[in-house]
């Protein structure tokens, strides 16, 4: 699963990498988007930068490097929960115009939410009265985007929260627009630590393990259904999941929640690795309320930690496994046959099927310990 939070400017990411990450490049940074704008200067990034500073910066952050974003793309335009003008194809060449964009700045690869929390009926990106135009505008943007040289894209359905509202019938894929070569989007929906009528109005006059119990009701009663429901709505259409907008809130919130809640950090990346999740990007933002880093801005401290120690533990395990190149055999004159070795097949992370692959690697192994000793035997007489 690759790892991501809300973060706004080159020097903070860089910042984060070496304050948390060891130095190590973060997969993916998630942001908001400037309704009206069709170029990469709509992005939120380098607030107060220019276009040109923009533009050089996302080139230098994430086109010249393996970091990737995550682009709420507001697709309808200024009048944000508009829908009709994009189902007609209005703006097709200005989700051409975008992608032309992305790509020439080397983010070709970019993850785009169009439109996210669309699926209710508050909010100004709402499509409860017309998913059938917001499914056929959403399906153009795919369409139009992945048209352009260069283009390969992934799509991001980012409903609201904790119903399914009108997501089924606004679902893509149905759409007669959308490319018959594309996967299905990855589902997304936003997701926080908050629920009034599970969490009381004042949940810091708790004692701790009043708290506790209060939490673990929340996330029995509430998180982990809501969590079913979305995985099943995925599974039903053959898409994966991941969490571009998620999170811990303190009390500055207007949503009751569960505060600094390491736990709900543990128990999501727990789901999401049983499930095969694509990616997480934590919303680091709004400070104090969401914010986990920097540090010295967040209110959140153990929800900090607890999410530090998940992401740098799996980076690190990927680098283990290989995810990282090390050169000394081929500069030392190395026998090129050795590197041939090992190679074996690995359980999928999450899987009930472990012994699987397991199983399949037992004759590699013994066809590679006789190739061993053959070679052994051969130095040894000679």
């Amino acid at each position: 699963m690759k790892h991501g939070l809300y973060l706004l400017t080159k020097s903070k990411v860089e910042q984060f990498e070496d304050d948390w990450l060891d130095g190590q490049q973060i997969d993916l940074v998630t942001t908001t988007f400037t309704a009206g704008f069709h170029d990469v200067v709509g992005i939120t990034w380098e607030p107060g930068a220019g276009a040109s500073n923009t533009r050089q910066s996302l080139q230098e952050t994430f086109g010249n490097t393996d970091r990737n974003m995550v682009i709420a793309y507001e697709f309808a335009g200024e009048n944000r929960g508009d829908y009709g003008p994009p189902a007609r194809g209005d703006f097709d060449a200005k989700y051409r115009s975008f992608a032309r964009d992305l790509v020439s700045v080397g983010m070709g690869d970019a993850y785009i939410a169009p439109n996210h929390e669309f699926s209710l009926e508050w909010g100004s990106k709402s499509a409860y009265d017309e998913p059938g135009n917001y499914r056929d505008g959403y399906a153009r943007v795919v369409r139009e985007m992945q048209s352009v040289d260069g283009a390969d894209f992934t799509f991001c359905y980012a409903p609201s929260q904790n119903r399914i509202g009108v997501a089924d019938e606004a679902w893509p894929v149905q759409s007669d627009y959308w490319p018959s070569d594309e996967p299905a989007p990855i589902v997304t929906p936003s997701f926080y630590d908050a629920g009034n009528g599970v969490y009381p109005d004042d949940p810091s006059s708790l004692t701790e393990s009043e708290l506790e119990q209060v939490r673990d009701e929340a996330w029995n009663q509430k998180h982990k259904p809501v969590l079913d429901m979305w995985q099943a709505f995925a599974d039903q259409r053959g898409a994966k999941m991941g969490f571009r907008e998620w999170g811990c809130a303190t009390e500055a919130w207007t949503n009751n929640g569960g505060l600094d809640n390491p736990e709900f950090i543990h128990r999501v990346l727990d789901y999401a690795g049983q499930h095969d999740w694509v990616f997480q990007t934590y919303w680091n933002g709004d400070s104090p309320k969401h914010r986990i880093y920097p540090p010295e801005e967040s209110g959140l401290p153990d929800v900090g930690q607890a999410w530090r120690d998940r992401v740098l533990s799996d980076l690190n395990n990927t680098v283990d496994s290989g995810g990282s190149t090390d050169s000394t055999d081929t500069e030392s004159g190395t026998d090129d046959t050795v590197s041939a070795y090992g190679g074996y097949s690995r359980p999928d992370e999450g899987t009930l099927d472990w012994h699987v692959p397991l199983n399949d690697n037992f004759a590699s192994i013994e066809e590679d310990i006789k190739d061993l000793a053959e070679r052994i035997e051969q130095i040894e007489s000679t």
